[in-house]
């Protein structure tokens, strides 16, 4: 059976240690030999290809059983802390002398990104609705997590306890990143923008950094004596470089031309995505992971000069999930592996030179072994398949003349559709006169066959279609129905009695309400 990759790969700040996640597991191992020290799951007995297994430092407990798959995790500035939380909402911090579980904590909402400030007292979350928590690190999982922060006479808030939230986006919060000062904040979200606020007090924003076209999924502050600029990579195929506090666009470094790529259709919903970074700052070189695709591309940073320039591209042996630089320089990587290849983890010494001898030990006793590899690249939430009013509005008049030609089952368009969800919108139902009976006219039964076949979203594109186009689109038994649907009877019927009074109809022209019921 195939082992199951490994989604991330992080260096301890103080130690020659990489720790790698896997499902719901981690391992923790020696960069120097290759050999795992710690691990949350006992090592499977398997072929050992001439290598003997090693003790490992921690054994699983109850305190540490895991049930999730691990979603990020991040070491204090110290090295002496490893926060990690999963799917379940489940944070944990671990001790990294015994790698054993401290405490877990039950987060408001699933986490995308956590770091810890610079006194390792804090750590900063940021979760799937965009919100950001302040929290202290070992505070216990008693205290409720959603707790306000309390003012006191002087005016000043009490942030001594409790997961306080600091800041908000609109959409989905991706990632975030504290300047190393700690003084500022910075996050990304699912709608492209790029925010950079004061830490704590996020509501003080200083400025944004806007220029990608698609969602940002990951943003790193660059090394250098100025530690003003900031890396972003993103679903449009570009990594950019920004004077974050002025939000100052310095650089767009097109990955397309870089990998030799045509550039994408204008239609296209996907594009090449940045999946993740890796930064040495004894080399000033990033490694960037990009989704799906089995080249590694290899920049090199200068400071002077204000961008990165392509230093190397790496083939893989399989499509890669993270990547990170050991304290060292060596290169450590996790593929999905190809075909034929059973290797989950590659190194790469200074020269970018592979090194089997270091990963050999965790290709061998790493990991689980599963029946099938499940889909570990994550980034399909964050696209976004909308639907456009005006191609709801095309298709209607393509059905339409289909029918009127004779053919009623006729597509509605032979474009794709971008909302791969969307269900077909049937024909309202006929226009009923003022005296509707109840068996021709509107029934309940109708209804739910009409609310069963299309969505809340697709009753206010019909709606915006109405306002802008008039009237004469839908009839008053339509409204009714998009009343109805949307927000209960009293609505229809005021859409229809508003929009007859706008014709100068009068009300009358509607009927009481006991004939449209």
């Amino acid at each position: 059976m195939p082992l199951l990759p490994f989604s991330h790969i992080i260096r301890h700040p103080t130690k020659d240690i990489v720790v790698l996640s896997f499902g719901e597991h981690l391992q923790a191992v020696e960069t120097k030999n290759g050999v795992i020290v710690a691990s949350t799951i006992e090592l499977e007995e398997r072929e050992s290809n001439g290598l003997e297994v090693q003790p490992i430092t921690n054994t699983p407990d109850a305190a540490q059983e895991n049930k999730a798959r691990v979603q990020v995790l991040a070491f204090s500035p110290d090295g002496a802390f490893l926060a990690t939380a999963a799917d379940d909402k489940i944070m944990k911090i671990w001790d990294t002398e015994s790698w054993k579980c401290l405490g877990t904590r039950t987060l408001v909402r699933r986490s995308n990104a956590l770091e810890f400030n610079k006194d390792g007292s804090h750590v900063v979350t940021a979760d799937k609705f965009g919100d950001v928590y302040n929290m202290i690190r070992d505070l216990p999982d008693s205290v409720a997590p959603t707790k306000a922060a309390e003012t006191t006479e002087d005016g000043d808030e009490d942030e001594d306890e409790g997961e306080q939230p600091i800041l908000g986006h609109v959409s989905m919060a991706t990632d975030l990143a504290l300047s190393k000062d700690n003084k500022y904040i910075i996050t990304s979200d699912r709608d492209e923008h790029i925010r950079v606020s004061q830490y704590p007090k996020g509501h003080n924003i200083e400025t944004y950094c806007l220029g990608h076209t698609s969602f940002v999924t990951t943003i790193r502050v660059l090394p250098g004596e100025s530690q003003k600029y900031l890396l972003s990579g993103a679903g449009d195929a570009t990594i950019r470089v920004w004077e974050f506090l002025k939000g100052l666009e310095v650089q767009t470094f097109n990955i397309r031309e870089a990998l030799g790529m045509p550039p994408s259709e204008p239609d296209a919903e996907e594009d090449v995505t940045v999946f993740s970074f890796a930064i040495c700052e004894k080399k000033n070189h990033i490694a960037v992971v990009i989704e799906k695709e089995s080249r590694l591309l290899i920049l090199q940073w200068n400071e002077d000069a204000a961008k990165v320039e392509l230093h190397k591209i790496i083939e893989l042996g399989g499509k890669p999930l993270s990547a990170e630089y050991d304290r060292s320089g060596n290169l450590w990587t996790s593929v999905v592996p190809e075909e034929g290849k059973t290797d989950i983890v590659t190194v790469y010494d200074n020269e970018y030179t592979q090194q089997d001898d270091l990963a050999k030990y965790v290709n061998t006793f790493g990991s689980k072994a599963v029946e099938v590899i499940p889909d570990l690249f994550n980034t399909e939430e964050l696209r976004k398949h909308t639907t456009d009013w005006r191609e709801l509005k095309r298709a209607r008049e393509e059905k339409e003349a289909a029918r009127l030609a004779g053919d009623p089952d006729a597509p509605l368009s032979k474009k794709k559709r971008k909302n791969k969800n969307s269900r077909k919108i049937p024909e309202p139902p006929a226009q009923a006169s003022a005296s509707t009976s109840s068996e021709g006219g509107w029934s309940m039964k109708k209804e739910k066959e009409y609310r069963r076949h299309v969505t809340q979203l697709e009753y206010f594109d019909i709606l915006g279609l109405i306002l802008i186009s008039g009237r004469d689109e839908l009839t008053d038994e339509s409204f009714l129905i998009l009343g109805r649907c949307v927000d209960g009877v009293d609505t229809g019927l005021l859409l229809v009695a508003e929009l007859h009074s706008d014709n100068g109809c009068g009300n009358e022209s509607v009927g009481d309400k006991g004939q449209l019921e």
